[in-house]
């Protein structure tokens, strides 16, 4: 399996390989729901489940063959998870694709070994959103040739190359139930707009070419992304006719947009545990 720590400036502490060893990662996986109840005649009934701060401990053997290996590791892990929390930005801990936003908020140690350079470090994660996250990313092209394409400015790894796309296409959602989302619309174009199942996301913005704008249901932000990457909030121009940060539904969903629109559709895939070794 791959189990690792990704801190917020890309840092990766891979506790599957090197100098550490992960020793219960099952402990990782453990999932609760809180529930909301109200009493009633009959011995009354929940009324909703929802989800709370979730703190998870992972038992980390440290083994190197030196010193100075033993002090570069622990020097790594301290400064990338202290890091994290002073910047007040999560790192995400990733187990087989699927990814957690968590805070490193301790360390304990014990059995330390001088001369064999080794230690066990028990590290304790929390997490506000306490999710595994998967996200399958959908890029549908403009209908004109390739050579028409310059100026554009598409990501390059996505679930499916599409090539040539047709006026509509058919996006799957496999989660359980309903699914976040994210839409990026690509320039130029204006007033760009997409329908996903029954549902429309439409921005009422015009973009030039190589600019784009992003609908995050998650954070329930609209921004524009300017050609040199600035970030501009546009919420007030989204399309006030139907709820912009519905979530896909469950299925397969059929996507239609204009021809000549750049889109690309990212659904996240989140659930209480992750894919099992």
């Amino acid at each position: 399996m791959t189990l690792y720590y990704e801190g917020s400036d890309g840092t990766i502490i891979d506790f599957m390989g090197g100098d550490l060893a992960a020793q219960n990662v099952e402990t990782l996986a453990a999932n609760s729901w809180k529930y909301a109840s109200i009493s009633g005649i009959n011995g009354g009934r929940i009324k909703k489940f929802h989800k709370d701060a979730q703190e998870a401990e992972l038992l980390v053997t440290v083994l190197s063959d030196n010193k100075d290996d033993f002090d570069a590791t622990m020097y790594q892990m301290h400064r990338t998870f202290e890091r994290d929390i002073r910047r007040m930005t999560p790192g995400k801990l990733w187990w087989n694709g699927f990814y957690k936003e968590v805070y490193a908020i301790d360390n304990d140690y014990e059995d330390f070994e001088e001369l064999f350079e080794s230690v066990q470090k028990t590290i304790t994660f929390v997490s506000i959103y306490p999710y595994w996250i998967k996200s399958l990313s959908y890029m549908f092209f403009p209908e004109m040739d390739t050579d028409e394409l310059t100026g554009y400015d598409y990501p390059h790894d996505y679930m499916f190359d599409y090539g040539i796309s047709n006026y509509s296409k058919v996006v799957p959602n496999d989660c359980i139930e309903t699914a976040n989302f994210r839409i990026k619309f690509f320039g130029p174009y204006t007033n760009p707009y997409v329908i996903i199942g029954e549902n429309t996301y439409k921005i009422n913005t015009a973009l030039v070419a190589g600019e784009s704008a992003v609908i995050d249901s998650r954070t329930k932000k609209i921004e524009k992304i300017s050609i040199i990457g600035k970030h501009t909030n546009i919420f007030n121009l989204r399309d006030r006719e139907h709820y912009i940060f519905t979530e896909i539904a469950e299925g397969n969903n059929l996507v239609v947009r204009p021809k000549s629109l750049a889109v690309e559709i990212t659904i996240y895939d989140e659930r209480g545990e992750p894919d099992w070794i």
